[in-house]
């Protein structure tokens, strides 16, 4: 029987004595933002956005461009129309002396500077900047979408973690009561005023309530390393979470979260953003119909050929233009319009499902509250039952085990009731995460 107490007393402290850190569900929120790997990685893409709306705003810039090149000509030779190549008039060589075209030299060299400023591509690169923009918003939202669902992962944890931590005071009420239970059998056997069986069966029923304990810590380590996860802790850090206020959240009307949502709901706002990105890339495919207008200015150096002036400067336009591609733009047109078609179905199927899941974590809200209201009442009378078995067994009238009976049922209650509160606050925390509400 001692050994039976014990091994009850250490499964029931074995949470206690692992756990050490003090940690709010207000820190674990902080600590969660703060060091979230997942979302570092959202964070750092908004910076590659905002990168490549730099680069896309440098190409309304004038281009500089140089080259240029050395040779050694190891052999030189002398080009030249030699004395009488065109033959004798009147007795003369024509020509008369040897004429030189080519004078070779050792070293050759070639060099050029040149500026290029587009002028009619300025308009299409205006709508690549504007889309690089959007990709800048799209991955703010994304951001805010991954936050929310951390937070909302972090409460979730939390509370299946105190929630945990009364059904374990349930099972250990189960377990004393089941062995004042075979302590009370167990006398009855030595008076021989009961039968063997029933000291089995209840050994058997207090093998349950223990193994139930075992069951309950191993889902509290399973909660907590889940935890320790999304707030980027060591798994060999220990954690002890501190109780949250079950006091009643106020709950605003459900056409509020619904209307909050339309505006702040990540995946909503993703959906808009990306129509609007596709807008950009419709007018740029339009653009692309334009011919490609630009100016050129330069300098070119040489002194291969002696005879050409060594420096040289040119100002011109330059303009190319695409006048039949067989369908091409149009086809990109078209998969630019078809992409808009679907990201508006998109956006209409995303607010249909919001709201569809707004309605239902509204539901739970109000159910949530009137099984508050029960479990309330059901905690209040099963206090006032212990109360009066208290007094009873005070003065002789009941027996330990009738108060250990009702204590067990108290125990039930009041979990039934913290589980009850935590589900109204989780409810309510799940709203505010669809309505995007921080």
């Amino acid at each position: 029987m001692k050994k039976v107490l014990l091994y009850s007393f250490l499964l029931g402290s074995a949470w206690s004595v692992q756990a050490q850190e003090v940690l709010s569900l207000e820190e674990a929120k902080s600590q969660a933002l703060q060091h979230n790997r997942l979302l570092s990685i959202q964070k750092e893409k908004v910076r590659e956005s905002e990168y490549k709306v730099t680069e896309a705003k440098t190409k309304n810039k004038p281009q500089f461009l140089a080259s240029g090149m050395y040779v050694f000509n190891g052999i030189t030779k002398d080009l030249a129309i030699p004395a009488g190549a065109f033959g004798q008039v009147g007795g003369t060589y024509l020509p008369q002396q040897p004429v030189p075209l080519f004078q070779s030299k050792h070293n050759l060299f070639l060099g050029s500077v040149g500026a290029y400023q587009p002028i009619s591509q300025l308009g299409k690169i205006r709508v690549g900047v504007k889309a690089a923009e959007a990709d800048v918003r799209i991955a703010q939202t994304q951001v805010t979408k991954a936050e929310l669902e951390v937070l909302q992962g972090v409460e979730k944890l939390y509370y299946g973690v105190l929630i945990a931590q009364k059904q374990l005071d349930e099972a250990n009420a189960n377990v004393q009561l089941t062995q004042a239970k075979l302590y009370d059998v167990e006398s009855a056997l030595l008076a021989g005023k009961t039968d063997e069986v029933y000291k089995v069966g209840l050994q058997a029923d207090l093998a349950n309530q223990q193994q139930k304990v075992v069951q309950i810590l191993n889902q509290m380590e399973d909660y907590e390393a889940d935890l320790k996860v999304v707030l980027g802790v060591p798994d060999t850090d220990s954690l002890r979470l501190t109780d949250v206020s079950v006091a009643g959240l106020a709950v605003q009307p459900l056409n509020t979260y619904l209307e909050e949502a339309r505006q702040s709901n990540p995946d909503v706002k993703l959906a808009t953003q990306t129509i609007e990105k596709v807008e950009y890339g419709i007018e740029a495919a339009r653009k692309d119909k334009l011919p490609n207008v630009g100016v050129l200015a330069g300098y070119n150096y040489q002194n291969v050929i002696s005879d050409l002036p060594a420096n040289n400067y040119f100002l011109g336009l330059n303009v190319s233009w695409n006048i039949y591609d067989f369908g091409k733009r149009r086809s990109e047109e078209n998969q630019r319009l078809s992409q808009k078609k679907q990201a508006e179905a998109y956006q209409a199927h995303t607010q249909e499902d919001v709201a569809a899941k707004i309605s239902k974590a509204y539901r739970k809200v109000t159910q949530s509250q009137r099984l508050i209201t029960v479990a309330q009442q059901a905690v209040t009378l099963r206090r006032e039952e212990v109360r009066m078995k208290t007094n009873a067994k005070e003065a002789g009238l009941k027996l330990e085990k009738d108060l250990l009976e009702s204590k067990a049922s108290l125990a039930k209650a009041e979990q039934d009731l913290y589980g009850a509160q935590l589900a109204y606050r989780l409810a309510i925390a799940e709203l505010n995460t669809l309505a995007g509400i921080r």
